[in-house]
Order: C-alpha cells, then structure tokens, then sequence
C-alpha cells in the first residue's frame, strides 16, 4: 500500500521525478488560496508536489496507515509546510476532514486512489451520516466510484472548484450500480472533462486509467456537455513501454486541450449529456480520428453518411447467443461434444483437432451447438477473426469468446452477411465500440446495434457470388505467380553453381 512513495521516503525523499502528479497538479489549476484535499494521499506524491509549489498551501490529507502519515508529516515539515494537516484513517469508512459534524467543504480535491480495488463496506460506508453517496453504493468489485463520490462530497460551490480524480477505464463503462452512478452523475452536470490515458501513467500498473474532472459550477459554455480528451502513447516521447514520464512540454500540452474546451480530431471532442450512450463514459467511444489502417490499407471513415445508409440493426437479422464457458474439468478425450475456440477459427477450420468435452451440471448444450449457414465472431481478444459454417457438423459448440449469429429468416445470405461483417466498416465500428485496457471486448449490446444494410437478398446472392468468383481468380493467378517466383529463384541459383550445396523444397 503505497509503495510507490514509500520507497521515494526511504531512497531520495520529496525529489522523485514521477510526472504524473505534475499532470494532475496542473489540471487542477490550483490557486494559492485553495483549500486542498487528497483523501488517498499515500498512493501518490501529490501533496508534496502542490507543496513544492506552495510551502504555505492549505492541504488536508488522510490514509489509512499511522506509520506512513506520520513520515508524510516529518516530510511536510522539511518542505517548511505550515498549513497542511495529515490524518489517519480509511477515508470511506471514517472521514476524518469533520468540522461541527460535517464534512469540511473544499476548492479542490485531487487523489489517486487504489486503482480497481476491490472494497468490504462496513456499516458507516452502508449507512453513511455525511451523505456521500447519494447515487448509490457502488459496486463491491471496484472502488472507483466510491472514491469519485467522496470526493464530490468534499466540494465547495466555489466558482472553479473541481475533483480531479484517477480511475480505471473499466469504471467508464461497467454495468450494475456502476453504470447507475455514472447516469446520475451525467444527469446532474457533474462531469466537465474525461482524460484517457496509456498503460504506463501509473508506473508499475499494467492498466489503462482516465482522469475525471468534475464540479458542482461548471463554465456556462460546457452546461450540459462533457469533453472527453484521449491521450495515445504515439503522441508522447516516452520510450518506456512500462512507464510513462511525462514531459513538461507534454503537460502544458494537455493541460492546454483541457482549457481549449475545443474539438480536435482524434484529441478532443465535446459531446452534449444528452449524446452520452448508454452511460458508456470510455474516451474512445467519441474521440477518433477519421483515418485508419484495416487489413493493411488506409481507410478513411467518414461518420456522417451512414446516417443516410438504410440500414437495420443486427439484431434484426440473427439471434446473437455467446458460448459456452468451458472448463478444464470438462475436457476429455472421449467427450460426446466437440468445442471451438478463437485458435481453431482459420481459412478452414479442422473439427479433427478440435478439444472435446462432456457437459456438466444442467446447462442447455443446444444453447451452444453451431449447425450450418451461421456464422461465428470473437467478441474477446482478436476480435476480427470471422467465420461462416458453410457445412453441415454434428455436436459442435463454441466457447465464451465466440458468439454465433444465427439468421432469423431468408431475408439474408449468410455468405454476404460474412463478408459485410469482414468489412473495413464493421471493423471500425467495432473497433469503436471495444472496450479493456488489457483484452479487448465487444459487448453484446453494440454488437446488437450494429449497422447492416438493406439489400435484396438476390442482389445479396449476386454480389457475393461474383466477389468469391473473382477472389478465387485472383488466388490461383497469385499461386501461379509464386510458383513462377521460386522457378526464376531456382533458375538464379542454377546458374549460380549453388544448387549442390543447398536443396530448395
């Protein structure tokens, strides 16, 4: 717990050179007069960043371990700090910043908290007298959002007084409660800006994380509106794939995006509350650039004009089922069920060197059984790979990684739907709508929403048909070409007076 800092206390006190307080220091625009809180503050150097600055700032700060308040106290008293106060205590359970039975109002709040840590919430965290988390308890899984909302709590009504928070990027698009605190926070004008950041901002951590700003007054120009800003690795200097250090020139950068409250393509972009879909809160949902490069080739994507494709959604033209989540008590040898995987799905798959298995417990193993005409994708890890059943197979499933689409009527041909669906189109889409900082993801709900045009289904026939035609064509004049290759190779080599030295297979 806090061993980043405590390891800076016990080798090169108050002089580290992490960078990533430096950035959320200077989004918080601090002010001299700012009364300060960082309710974590021992899973960052922030406090001793802000006093480097400002000996005489007012900063409040708590953490659950005696020990180490007590070297950050020694070490604000070396910086000369005459208005800092450290307390000991779990922040969520027990507060301690309480004056005359209320929490102590501040202009900023800046904290790193445990990033995705998971939490038991006692009785005071259940039942809380402070009314911190009037949207709801959050999720168990991950603090996140319990953290964000102490931190609001925290907050004067001060003109430019804001929360800078640090989050993991599966906080912006979660489920259950999680997904409920974020729709009120959004319905409430709380959130001004959203910071997306590269693996490696938080040294050590082999996470993506965001950085949340909120406010209860925002700027009239961004009522109703949240900035969403994405940070890629490509735009910094740092060479380090586990560490990011940023510069100075760096952080006065994205500082000056945060102010700017412009829309920079593939930067910055502001979306009204109203466009926030599905309370999906993730950077990249809204921040893209128009260029991309799918199955080697530039692409540029122009977003407006599929508002005038005709279109339905995919779920309107297959029933999406996702599969089985196989364990290895269930493989053997001798299984009446055969599985596919992500690995098996190639050109041609081979159902003999698929693993076998036998169902335990009362799952449904029909639920999961493929037949011929539907088609399979990966909705987890590699999440291009595409497959159509064009034959018939016997007790055949797929796993938890895979979904089977399974056409609903004759209104589609299951070869061009493949095609559509390999398509530089999807790929974006899909590409846009994937979520993990670590395993990428589709969830099930955008997979539903998917665009897919209007055809007939013999127009469907037709230009499928001539696409596999013309594609065969091309394959076998590209083997012919690599034969006639090797031949001239041979030739050279002939020539050469080499041959009898090497064999050429």
């Amino acid at each position: 717990m806090g061993s980043r800092v405590r390891n800076q206390f016990r080798n090169n006190p108050l002089n580290s050179k992490f960078s990533f307080e430096n950035l959320l220091v200077s989004l918080a625009d601090i002010k001299s007069c700012d009364k300060i809180l960082d309710p974590t503050f021992g899973f960052s150097e922030l406090i001793f960043k802000i006093l480097l600055n400002n000996k005489e700032q007012k900063i409040t700060a708590e953490f659950i371990d005696e020990r180490f308040v007590a070297m950050g106290y020694i070490a604000a008293l070396g910086l000369g700090a005459t208005h800092t106060k450290l307390y000991t205590g779990e922040v969520l359970d027990e507060p301690m910043y309480v004056q005359d039975g209320k929490l102590e109002q501040f202009d900023k709040v800046i904290t790193m908290p445990p990033i995705g840590q998971k939490l038991e919430y006692t009785d005071n965290v259940l039942d809380d007298k402070y009314n911190r988390f009037p949207f709801g308890i959050p999720s168990r899984k991950s603090g996140d959002w319990a953290f964000v909302s102490n931190a609001i709590a925290a907050l004067n009504h001060n003109l430019g007084s804001k929360a800078v928070v640090v989050v993991r990027d599966g906080a912006l698009f979660r489920g259950g409660m999680d997904s409920n605190i974020r729709q009120k926070m959004v319905d409430y004008d709380l959130i001004e800006s959203i910071i997306s950041l590269p693996v490696g901002a938080v040294e050590d951590a082999a996470i993506s994380v965001s950085i949340i700003i909120l406010t209860m007054n925002k700027p009239e120009k961004m009522r109703g509106k949240i900035q969403f800003i994405n940070i890629d690795r490509e735009m910094l200097s740092t060479k380090s794939l586990r560490s990011i250090e940023f510069t100075d020139e760096e952080i006065e950068q994205i500082t000056k995006w945060y102010h700017d409250k412009k829309d920079v393509e593939g930067i910055s972009k502001i979306v009204s509350n109203d466009h926030i879909k599905d309370t999906q809160l993730q950077v990249k949902r809204y921040v893209y650039s128009t260029l991309y490069r799918v199955n080697g080739r530039d692409v540029q994507f122009h977003s407006e004009n599929l508002k005038d494709m005709k279109k339905v959604p995919l779920s309107e033209v297959v029933d999406i089922t996702r599969g089985f989540n196989l364990t290895a008590k269930d493989e053997t040898t001798d299984g009446m069920y055969q599985i596919i995987k992500i690995t098996d799905i190639k050109d041609k798959i081979n159902y003999h060197d698929l693993t076998y298995f036998n169902l335990s417990g009362n799952a449904d193993v029909n639920r999961y059984l493929v037949q011929k005409n539907d088609i399979i994708m990966a909705i987890r890890g590699n999440i291009n790979k595409i497959k159509w059943i064009d034959e018939t197979v016997y007790n055949v499933a797929i796993n938890s990684n895979l979904v089977r689409l399974r056409l609903k009527n004759d209104k589609y041909d299951p070869l061009w739907l493949r095609l559509y669906l390999n398509s530089p189109l999807v790929q974006i889409l899909l590409g846009k709508s994937s979520v993990g900082s670590t395993i990428t993801q589709i969830p099930i709900r955008d997979l539903e929403k998917l665009p897919v045009p209007v055809l007939c289904i013999n127009a469907q026939r037709k230009m499928a048909s001539d696409f596999m035609e013309k594609n065969d064509e091309i394959n076998k004049a590209m083997n012919k070409l690599e034969l006639e290759r090797q031949e001239i190779g041979k030739k050279l080599y002939d020539e050469m007076n080499i041959t009898g030295a090497i064999e050429l297979l």
